[in-house]
């Protein structure tokens, strides 16, 4: 779609330029690949969707694509940052394509020829088409546009390549349409269930129930062993399920610019400064003598950078001061030019007294209120704790009645009449009314109308080459003298590196915890790592970092380990239920006489707008199965107890208030259908997908 836009634009002049740019970025895609078809050996299997192998070379076909389409839109070629994102939609569009092919097969979908050309030229022209080629007279669809654009590709073979391979990239889309709307046509909602879902949402029971958390009973009375995680992980194999993923514990050396670094970035900003001060042109010195950043701005007094402003008093236009640190640069600024501007700033705090209704008498009572508070700050009251006590105007309240800055024309007509006609601070001496109510204003600082265009030049301390080496020279030493983990362990400990971990990585991941950007660690991970190896020096962008392989977690149920602290608290409470339900089943009486017997953790309570579409209760939690017994109970039967979120309960069904009938369901009809389709196509695409059983080994080739 990219490339038909800019085609669009350019018109013909751009095929020739495209085709340059197509096939540099081909080169490029294989020298980013990290691992391309040479090094990829013989086995070219990059995964496997629905049963068929996907090759390496297949895999490629569809980056090949969107990265000319990248080309194509943005002049250039991608870099690796988004030579990657490509990468993963690639991915998942040949997930979905393959996924879905089967699908298409059975039902006998299809896009003929005839189609396709329709959805392009014809009177059904796609979505996508329509998008693209837009009369920015009328912001509507332009079928001459479009046309003129065929007829200008028609003229080269490549541009007529071009265009085939984005008809072919629509095909999938319209297949998609298809099925889900053969998925729509198919769904429906009978009377019966619309009438139920009338009733569950309109039927009422009053409930009055006996709840005992399960902190009654203390963790230490409660044993768990190995045997027993396992058994509830097995029996919630759902909730447990996990991919494969490697740990790791690793050591990382930073790469921080030296004292000596920072000393010769110090002598370039004093040599700089000496031409600073002279040129004419600071905007343009500024931004080819700067690593980016804000080079050259309009600033008011308020938001002058802090070094400026602490120093206004002895500078003049055309001072350069500095060079000074900021943050992890070093920087000069030059005060290009000061000026008197229209628009001015000022800086206030208030306290509002607002009128109960609009009548005299509401407003003047609020005068009364607001003119004692005058007289209470001017008579020497701390204004902010008065703002904080007094004032109706909580977002500025809590702050003690401060506004901060503000500028002309920002607040109300009045209170900037108000502040900005001011010439000396402090507070005003009158009431100021606004639609708000009355203002007790203080006036922190003078309005001013002075503008300061400020230019910056700014340079990055970056590490030297001599400091990167010193740095490497230590990393690389920690590596080559530790062959196994005892080795790393005892050479962090030596060396005084703090060793952290990392887990649940898995194949294709890019990023590490806390280690940030790492994929090349995590293809040694996965290419050539195991348990107890230790990996070669990999530099980041600013560490240098060596790893341990240290556990393994194989695709199916999560390790004991791994969620120890989570399934240990969750097979505590199964096992304080029992403790729980087992003291409740010896006891008799009403709830309250039950929960007396029981003990101080146990309490009573009532709800009289239960619901069966709730899926909690107050005090105990998620409880669908505890809501489900108590619409099955007869009026005045008590359940036995049920399990919830927080501990266990005891139901007495008070009553049920039925649901009145109604004539017409229709409208509850409508939108259980409209549930379901929105949802028809979501739950359609996992499905397909999970049976798909996509198998991802992108990681042995990047």
């Amino acid at each position: 779609m990219a490339l038909i836009n800019t085609l669009r634009e350019k018109g013909s002049k751009f095929i020739i330029g495209f085709i340059a740019i197509a096939i540099g970025s081909f080169v490029l895609t294989d020298l980013l690949s990290g691992q391309n078809s040479i090094l990829a050996g013989n086995d070219r299997e990059i995964g496997e969707i629905a049963g068929e192998s996907i090759s390496y070379d297949q895999f490629q076909e569809k980056v090949d694509i969107l990265v000319n389409n990248y080309a194509a839109n943005f002049g250039r070629n991608p870099g690796a940052a988004e030579l990657t994102s490509l990468r993963n939609q690639a991915w998942l569009l040949l997930v979905a394509e393959k996924s879905f092919e089967k699908e298409y097969a059975e039902l006998d979908i299809t896009v003929s020829p005839e189609e396709l050309v329709d959805m392009v030229q014809g009177k059904n022209i796609s979505p996508d088409i329509q998008r693209i080629f837009i009369d920015q007279a009328t912001g509507k669809f332009s079928k001459d546009q479009l046309l003129q654009t065929l007829n200008q590709l028609s003229a080269s073979p490549q541009g007529r390549a071009q265009w085939r391979q984005f008809e072919e990239s629509l095909i999938p889309a319209r297949k998609r349409i298809k099925l889900d709307n053969l998925l729509d046509k198919s769904t429906f909602v009978t009377d019966a269930e619309a009438e139920r879902e009338y009733k569950d949402q309109n039927t009422v029971a009053e409930i009055e129930y006996l709840h005992v958390p399960f902190y009654a009973i203390n963790d230490s009375s409660v044993s768990v062993t190995d045997a027993d995680l396992t058994a509830y992980i097995k029996n919630h194999e759902e909730e447990y399920k996990v991919d494969w993923s490697r740990s790791i514990e690793y050591i990382s050396i930073p790469i921080i610019a030296s004292s000596e670094d920072s000393l010769e970035y110090r002598d370039e900003l004093r040599k700089i400064k000496e031409e600073f001060e002279t040129v004419s042109d600071d905007s343009l010195y500024a931004a080819s003598n700067s690593d980016g950043g804000e080079f050259f701005e309009t600033y008011s007094i308020n938001t002058l950078p802090l070094l400026i402003a602490s120093n206004l008093n002895i500078i003049k236009k055309g001072t350069v001061i500095g060079p000074y640190i900021d943050g992890g640069n070093y920087v000069l600024y030059k005060l290009s030019d000061i000026y008197e501007d229209t628009v001015g700033v000022a800086k206030a705090r208030h306290i509002l007294i607002k009128w109960d209704d609009d009548s005299d008498a509401a407003k003047a009572k609020a005068r009364k209120e607001a003119n004692a508070v005058l007289a209470e700050v001017r008579g020497g009251a701390d204004f902010a704790e008065v703002a904080k006590e007094k004032s109706k105007d909580g977002g500025s309240a809590i702050n003690g009645g401060d506004l901060g800055w503000f500028s002309t024309g920002q607040m109300v007509s009045n209170f900037n009449d108000a502040v900005f006609n001011s010439t000396k601070t402090g507070i005003v001496p009158r009431l100021i009314e606004s639609q708000f109510g009355f203002h007790i204003i203080d006036i922190t600082e003078l309005p001013s109308y002075t503008k300061y265009k400020v230019a910056t030049v700014g340079i990055e301390i970056t590490p030297s080459d001599k400091t990167r080496d010193e740095a490497f020279r230590k990393a690389d030493y920690f590596a080559g003298t530790s062959s196994n983990y005892n080795d790393f362990k005892t050479n962090a400990e030596k060396e005084g590196y703090q060793v952290l971990e990392a887990s649940n990585i898995e194949p294709n991941d890019e990023n590490i915890t806390r280690i940030g950007k790492a994929r090349q660690i995590v293809a040694w991970l996965f290419r050539d790592a195991e348990e107890g190896k230790v990996s070669p020096v990999n530099e980041l962008d600013n560490q240098y970092v060596i790893a341990v392989m240290t556990g393994e977690q194989e695709e199916g149920l999560s390790d004991i380990e791994m969620v120890r602290v989570e399934v240990t608290a969750k097979v505590k409470n199964e096992k304080k239920a029992a403790m729980i339900g087992e003291k409740l089943k010896d006891l008799s009486g009403s709830l309250e006489e039950m929960a007396t017997s029981y003990g101080a953790d146990a309490n009573v309570y009532t709800t009289s707008d239960l619901k069966i579409s709730a899926n909690t209760i107050a005090n105990a939690g998620k409880a669908p199965e505890a809501i489900g017994v108590a619409f099955s109970l007869e009026e005045g039967a008590v359940s036995k107890p049920i399990t919830t979120e927080n501990g266990v309960v005891i139901i007495k069904l008070e009553n049920i208030t039925p649901a009145a009938d109604i004539a017409d369901y229709s409208l509850h009809a409508s939108n259980l259908l409209r549930n379901r389709e929105s949802r028809s196509s979501y739950y359609l695409g996992q499905l397909v997908e999970d049976e798909a059983q996509v198998k991802d080994l992108r990681y042995k080739f990047y």
